[in-house]
């Protein structure tokens, strides 16, 4: 017999994969966990068949996807119905496809430009679910859309999925941030945009070189640079960073300071055309990833003044990366034996930290508490320990 639940999804049009795709997108808006894709498939067939009946998050979640009450997708009411259960719904229409237009790609285009505006301040934590909603459109757009608005449309598509990349990166899910970025890459290798491939090369570089993978980074930042000669002046900038970064974790210091000085002086220019792709590269941001690898090349001093230099002159748009910046050079000042300065700055890393949600700014504190811990008993140590506990996920 058929039961309510599955005759609300026949009558959606969705297959129990859309279905499972929609409840996802409702789960991650309702803060809702939800097990594995397999498992779900599982659920959803015995809850379509009477054989059990779903627990209050999936109704939540059914109800959420539907548009629908309990009761029209009968399931029974352990209270007395509310009064939003006696709501009439009006009936919707069936959605179909989307349409490209000027319209809908101006709307994207604007959403993406606050989206960016609003991340260096804001940082992941409030943005991602935002740019995660604009997504199902684009991607059915990038499905369907032929002719000559198809290169617009791939060109958001890259746009959106490379800032998602990015913004998974600065929450600690490296494998997400892989997943959207290659989707970027994809769009950009259709769209054959020399600019577009290099600057998502040099992402994935640098989501690489984050996890660990040293040789990975490098192999992706010189694919990056494969044709430097033509790219704008910050673009080829910030792949010249990514390489300069992968050398300093395979400790060649001669050619991480070399890779640098020439991202230096590309920075310092008058920015080219770039579409807007590297607008945050500045000579400060170019001076602090010089910091982080004289971090990894076990040069603190240098770091030290490097980044001290570059705080003077950190614009204030840019204020979730002058987190990561204080905190590296809490990390230095420890290195150097500086407690009191250390501390000072891991203090200002941690509010912004907390303000953006930045698991980088986060790892970052995190490594520098292996060398505080020789201190740990001291009071401004031991209170910053604690700060940075309350701040770890348990």
């Amino acid at each position: 017999m058929k039961t309510k639940l599955q005759a609300a999804r026949k009558a959606s049009g969705m297959s129990q994969n859309e279905l499972m795709d929609a409840m996802a997108d409702a789960a991650e808006r309702l803060g809702i966990d939800l097990p594995s894709r397999s498992s779900l498939k599982t659920q959803i067939s015995m809850f379509e068949n009477g054989r059990r009946p779903p627990g209050d998050d999936y109704q939540v979640l059914f109800c959420e996807v539907y548009q629908a009450t309990r009761a029209e997708l009968g399931f029974a009411l352990e209270t007395a119905p509310s009064q939003l259960d006696a709501l009439p719904m009006l009936p919707s229409p069936r959605i179909t496809a989307p349409t490209v237009t000027p319209e809908v790609l101006d709307y994207l285009r604007s959403v993406f430009v606050q989206h960016a505006q609003a991340e260096p301040l804001v940082g992941p934590r409030f943005l991602v679910p935002a740019v995660q909603s604009q997504v199902p459109l684009i991607e059915q757009l990038c499905t369907d859309t032929s002719g000559p608005d198809r290169s617009d449309v791939l060109r958001v598509g890259a746009r959106y999925s490379e800032f998602l990349g990015w913004l998974y990166q600065d929450t600690g899910d490296s494998q997400s941030a892989m997943l959207w970025t290659n989707r970027a890459l994809d769009y950009a290798y259709e769209l054959d945009d020399p600019t577009l491939s290099s600057y998502i090369l040099q992402r994935r570089s640098n989501i690489a070189g984050e996890a660990g993978q040293a040789g990975y980074a490098q192999g992706l930042a010189n694919a990056a640079l494969k044709h430097a000669s033509k790219l704008p002046s910050q673009v080829r900038a910030v792949a010249l960073r990514a390489r300069a970064s992968a050398l300093a974790l395979l400790g060649d210091a001669d050619e991480s300071v070399r890779a640098l000085d020439q991202a230096r002086a590309l920075a310092d220019k008058a920015p080219d055309e770039d579409e807007g792709l590297a607008t945050y590269v500045s000579v400060s941001y170019i001076e602090m990833e010089a910091a982080n690898c004289a971090l990894e090349l076990k040069r603190p001093q240098h770091a030290v003044r490097t980044l001290e230099e570059s705080l003077t002159r950190w614009p204030a748009q840019q204020q979730r990366d002058r987190g990561l910046c204080l905190a590296r050079l809490a990390t230095a000042y420890a290195q150097l034996g500086d407690l009191e300065g250390a501390v000072h700055a891991a203090s200002q890393a941690a509010s912004i930290a907390q303000a953006t949600g930045s698991a980088r700014i986060l790892a970052e504190l995190t490594r520098l508490q292996t060398h505080l811990s020789p201190f740990r008993k001291l009071v401004e140590v031991a209170e910053l320990s604690r700060t940075l506990g309350t701040m770890k996920a348990p």
